[in-house]
């Protein structure tokens, strides 16, 4: 058993290992969770982002999630390349008028030494909701030959346990970071973010085989779980589709828009949907109760990915 790749406010230099690690698990107190620092409101910070809060209307959203309900978010960071600096303020502005309890990023970058996305972002964040948010961090490989790239789990719930699966090796290595939050009632939910491979069918079809395998080793009998992720496979029943499907998990889009392509990439001229948020509730009573893509406007895209957001009840 490899040791637990512990999530952390800064970024790793941690290699992936071979495609058939065992799942590796750590159980920890609530209060022993990465978790960064209550940062207070700042009226000016929130003066700048004002003006480029995303358009969710394109759904039925609720404008904010009950109390027997979770408000979860999927995007693709775009890295720190792209003016990050400009596109910050605006990922920030579309997460704070959501304010999710938990988040699946992919393309999470550090450049050693010099930036790094993921405090930047939560700091940010922080100052806009007053909530602090629990990490879950995995770095997959070197990107651009400059930075430090992975995928992060945030929650503003607890992280109680985590688990990181190397996944099957395509261009890049790459991993599932699977977590256990406590919900506001006592009860437990678990959420896990991937990002697979962008060149090879078959391994995407090997890396979600591998993904759904470890949530079902990770999760217990009667408890709801979470997928998010950039699937980089189109919503035309293609391998990774089945596959998932097969494994007992609902497309929380096609099951809340049937017929409603809901293409989130190139967020310039979204054409195809590869980006995802799937539930898995047998034996639970969850049920996804509204989803909207997360449309940049006010002429600065915050990725080449329009962001998903759901609201899952219990």
């Amino acid at each position: 058993m490899l040791g637990l790749m512990t999530a952390a406010a800064g970024c790793g230099s941690d290699a992936a290992s071979d495609a058939d690690a065992a799942l590796d698990t750590a159980t920890s107190d609530a209060s022993d969770a990465d978790e960064l620092p209550d940062v207070a409101s700042d009226a000016d910070d929130a003066d700048d982002v004002a003006d480029v809060a995303p358009d969710t209307a394109d759904s039925a959203l609720d404008t904010a999630a009950p109390a027997d309900a979770v408000r979860v978010v999927s995007l693709n960071l775009r890295c720190l390349i792209d003016d990050w600096a400009a596109r910050k303020p605006v990922i920030v502005a579309a997460l704070a008028a959501l304010d999710p309890d938990v988040m699946g990023f992919q393309e999470v970058c550090a450049e050693a030494g010099v930036q790094d996305a993921l405090p930047e972002l939560i700091e940010a964040l922080t100052a806009q909701t007053g909530r602090s948010y629990a990490v879950h961090r995995g770095v997959t490989h070197r990107a651009w030959d400059t930075y430090d790239e992975g995928i992060a789990v945030v929650s503003a719930w607890p992280i109680t346990e985590t688990a990181t699966k190397n996944l099957p090796t395509g261009v890049f290595p790459r991993k599932a970071l699977l977590a256990r939050l406590t919900r506001p009632d006592g009860g437990t939910l678990v959420f896990t973010t991937t990002h697979l491979d962008h060149q090879s069918d078959l391994t995407r079809k090997q890396q979600a085989e591998a993904v759904a395998a470890a949530i079902a080793e990770f999760a217990e009998d009667g408890e709801a779980a979470l997928l998010t992720g950039d699937f980089n496979e189109p919503a035309s029943g293609g391998a990774v589709y089945l596959v998932l499907s097969n494994a007992g998990l609902a497309d929380m889009w096609a099951t809340l828009h049937p017929g409603d392509a809901g293409p989130t990439f190139p967020a310039s001229n979204p054409s195809d949907r590869i980006d995802y948020i799937w539930l898995e509730a047998s034996g639970t009573s969850f049920a996804g109760r509204s989803m909207a893509r997360i449309l940049w406007t006010g002429g600065v895209d915050g990725s080449d990915h329009l962001g998903l957001t759901a609201t899952i009840a219990w």
